[in-house]
């Protein structure tokens, strides 16, 4: 198990830092409307990547963290989301 499914299956967070995929089924924008993040966070969002696990989203429980892309813009993307790199 990685570290991204431990944490999940753990109930806690990742290491910042940690390598992390975006899943290629990722809910569209208009279905994210209870994120209370900058819509560029929401718009930057994209699936099937690689990024980089930059901490979570303060206000969202853990349910929702910051993910680094590999062109360094910032997406908000649930923990389901996301999976470890394989």
């Amino acid at each position: 198990m990685g570290p991204i499914e431990k944490a999940k299956s753990e109930k806690c967070l990742p290491k910042v830092g940690t390598p992390v995929k975006i899943s290629e089924k990722i809910m569209e924008s208009k279905e994210t409307g209870g994120f209370l993040v900058k819509d560029k966070y929401i718009i930057s969002r994209r699936p099937n990547q690689e990024g980089i696990y930059r901490g979570w989203v303060p206000g969202a429980g853990g349910d929702l963290w910051w993910i680094e892309h590999q062109d360094g813009t910032i997406g908000a993307y649930m923990y389901n989301e996301l999976q470890d790199v394989s």
